[in-house]
């Protein structure tokens, strides 16, 4: 099974090259594709983000906060269904996420890793995943993981 990392998935879905043809040719390659929830919301976070940037030029924070309190999501509903979509196109199973609080932080530490990127190693593990699909280097100094492309 190959774990999906959130920048892929951004990548992949804004065309960006030449990520995006790497990825592509995994997920058409591939049948047994995963994501985990926290993945899910890095990737529904920064497409909401950078959508607020790009159409409305909100780039804070708290700005895209108070936008969506006086307006709700809904201006945002592509942004998520491209994603859901995605998932239910190529069939790809959401895992929950897995680990404890010492496993967490012992692999923050031990690894040198962002608390997300600990969660989302910690989780692969649980799963006996050990591929990840990612752009992020920091995920080759998890010994359990090979990195592709």
């Amino acid at each position: 099974m190959i774990l999906l990392d959130a920048n892929a998935i951004v990548y992949y879905l804004h065309r960006v090259e030449p990520y995006a043809s790497k990825v592509k040719s995994v997920l058409t390659e591939r049948e047994d594709l995963a994501v985990t929830l926290r993945i899910i919301d890095e990737v529904a976070f920064t497409l909401i983000r950078l959508e607020a940037w790009r159409r409305l030029g909100i780039r804070k924070l708290d700005q895209l906060r108070e936008h969506i309190r006086k307006h709700s999501l809904k201006g945002f509903d592509d942004v998520i269904n491209d994603v859901e979509e995605m998932i239910d196109r190529l069939g790809i199973i959401v895992l929950e996420d897995k680990g404890g609080l010492t496993e967490l932080l012992d692999t923050m530490r031990k690894y040198s890793l962002l608390p997300g990127d600990a969660l989302i190693a910690i989780t692969a593990r649980h799963y006996s995943i050990d591929t990840i699909l990612t752009f992020d280097e920091d995920f080759k100094r998890v010994p359990w993981l090979k990195v592709i492309p």
